[in-house]
């Protein structure tokens, strides 16, 4: 059987989310495209009319924070009680812990559906998208991001590459990378998918902390600390040549309709 297989994802991103609640919005709030995050691009999929909103997998609120508006009521929704803890802390929500398999609201209550990350760590694919359509609305509207391949660069490639090798793994999720099969698992909710882009933001690296603290950021399920040590000596070692050090992280907005 594969390390894969044997893996208890829930476990482990339960543990992840409890002791570094708030590290994947310390390092999504600070990689860039020009002038905006991944959770900038994300609220700009949203509807200014939109009315309720559910982010689900909100973690410490960077989206659901990007959202609010006068008139509008965002609901950040995590099973982590850390995250939400510190979310709570940052913003006025509401805050709900809850499963994203299992929403609590009525069928056809909710106007949009938004998720950072979710679609690649809450699994069955399937049945979280068949629970989003259940609580949206007609017209109502699904916005995700999600970590892609690509968009990247050559120098993308080196700085990656030998990272990896640092590591000796990659980031993993508990569900696919680029999501095979999306847009007919969609179509299986009755959603509709209307757009699919990609951007590549960059996390820039000035210092060992920032090294440190983009590489805690990865889901790296048995990866030995020292593994991680090495990687960070590789960007540290780059800064000793160079001003600063830009990591690339592709990522993949989607956007559907009910």
């Amino acid at each position: 059987m594969s390390e894969d297989k044997l893996l208890d994802w829930k476990a482990f991103v339960a543990d992840f989310h409890a002791t570094r609640a708030g590290v994947a919005e310390a390092v999504l709030s600070r990689a860039l495209a020009d002038d905006h995050t991944p959770y900038r691009w994300l609220a700009r999929a949203v509807s200014a009319d939109a009315r309720l909103v559910v982010d689900l997998a909100s973690g410490s609120g960077g989206v659901s924070r990007e959202l609010a508006q006068p008139g509008r009521t965002v609901v950040g929704l995590d099973l982590s009680s850390d995250e939400l803890a510190l979310a709570a802390e940052r913003g006025p929500g509401p805050w709900l812990q809850a499963d994203a398999l299992r929403l609590p609201f009525r069928d056809g209550s909710v106007d949009v559906v938004t998720s950072s990350m979710g679609l690649v760590v809450v699994t069955p694919l399937h049945e979280l998208l068949a629970e989003i359509a259940r609580v949206l609305r007609p017209g109502g509207v699904l916005a995700a991001i999600a970590p892609a391949v690509r968009p990247l660069r050559p120098a993308d490639l080196r700085v990656l590459t030998r990272i990896g090798g640092r590591l000796r793994a990659s980031p993993q999720f508990p569900g696919p990378v680029e999501l095979a099969g999306f847009r007919r698992t969609l179509g299986d909710a009755g959603l509709t998918r209307v757009e699919d882009k990609r951007e590549r933001y960059h996390f820039t690296v000035r210092s060992r902390e920032d090294a440190s603290l983009m590489l805690s950021s990865l889901y790296l399920p048995g990866t030995r600390r020292s593994r991680v040590e090495a990687a960070v000596e590789y960007l540290e070692d780059r800064l000793s040549r160079h001003e600063s050090v830009d990591v690339a992280i592709p990522m993949r907005r989607l956007v559907a309709i009910k």
